[in-house]
């Protein structure tokens, strides 16, 4: 049966059948609606003997993992990533004789011409469900409301430049929103020089060049250009500005590599794209900078600059003193690594 949005979410809850296709061409969300009804078997997820996840598997592999009972009790989960074509054969066996099991079929981008999709949409005992990027038109509503959900307030403009320069994918949609309300922090409120300078694009200027050696942990070069940076007028507060931004990309590149992305895929997805000279630099970073890090160093850019902002102590040497703290600990990531 073929679920519109409609009655998705309720379905994602708990779900009335016990197989699922999950299709389209927004893989971010495919992935997220996977684990969400992954999760309403309570307990199977962190017991291996309940959850059981197959990528790209043969249509016999699919039935002997779905049909299998369960050693401990309770419900079993069954997770297929990659479902491919070949599949349509498995699920139709399935759907004679229903599973006691929660399968779960993810797939990319389906054609109407799909068997599998075609059996999904038109079979009763199988939900199938598109996972399509969000209208690039309705995207300023979203983003309002969804922030508004969080209880952050923002622009009109600033929505409107978000939605310009955001993807409509669900998994980069969130991650830049969880980061703008991080952001947003007390004051529960995003203007739209907020918004374009925790999302926008650091550049190649001194301030640029320090951050960036800050975050690939070369201590002496982050000295130099801080130092250049200040002598070309830059303040501490505008400085830290920027490396929110930076962070603020990086965690977006690091929340789909988590997801399955490489380095290389995570980069390319970046908003507004890297620049080609600073590739390589940035590919660096995410090496280093896993989501966890990432989440810290957002933290600490923060606090740095509230204190810049509201205390009286020496503004160039706190933010000093926070860039090479972060390149120490770049640093160190890199010596773990080698």
């Amino acid at each position: 049966m073929k679920l519109d949005a409609g009655r998705t979410d309720a379905f994602l809850k708990a779900p009335s059948a016990p197989l699922v296709l999950l299709h389209g061409p927004d893989a971010g969300l495919v992935a997220e609606r996977g684990l969400a009804l992954a999760r309403t078997v309570e307990g199977a997820l962190s017991d291996p003997f309940r959850f059981a996840e197959l990528s790209n598997p043969s249509p016999d592999a699919l039935l002997a993992e779905a049909t299998a009972a369960s050693l401990v009790g309770g419900q079993r989960v069954v997770r297929v990533r990659d479902a491919h074509e070949p599949l349509a054969k498995a699920l139709d066996a399935l759907l004679k004789s229903p599973p006691d099991a929660l399968v779960i079929l993810e797939a990319g981008e389906l054609t109407s011409r799909s068997k599998l999709r075609s059996l999904a949409e038109k079979a009763p005992g199988i939900a199938s469900i598109a996972c399509y990027a969000i209208d690039q038109g309705k995207l300023p509503q979203i983003i309002t409301a969804r922030l508004r959900a969080q209880g952050v307030t923002i622009d009109r403009e600033a929505a409107a430049w978000a939605a310009q320069n955001l993807s409509g994918e669900e998994g980069p949609l969130r991650q830049a929103l969880d980061v703008l309300v991080l952001y947003a922090g007390d004051t529960q409120t995003l203007s739209l020089e907020d918004v374009s300078s925790i999302l926008a694009d650091g550049g190649d200027t001194s301030v640029g060049d320090a951050i960036d050696a800050a975050l690939i942990g070369d201590l002496a070069a982050t000295d130099k250009a801080l130092s250049l940076a200040y002598e070309e007028g830059a303040s501490p507060v505008g400085l830290i500005r920027v490396l929110l931004s930076e962070l603020a990309r990086l965690r977006l590149a690091a929340g789909a590599m988590a997801e399955g992305a490489s380095a290389q895929e995570a980069m390319s997805g970046m908003r507004p794209p890297v620049f080609f000279k600073r590739q390589t630099i940035v590919q660096k970073m995410l090496r280093l900078w896993p989501l966890k890090a990432l989440d810290q160093a957002l933290a600490v850019a923060l606090t740095a600059e509230a204190a810049c902002k509201t205390t009286h102590i020496p503004e160039q040497d706190y933010c000093r003193q926070t860039m090479l703290a972060l390149a120490t600990r770049a640093r160190s990531a890199a010596r773990a690594r080698d």
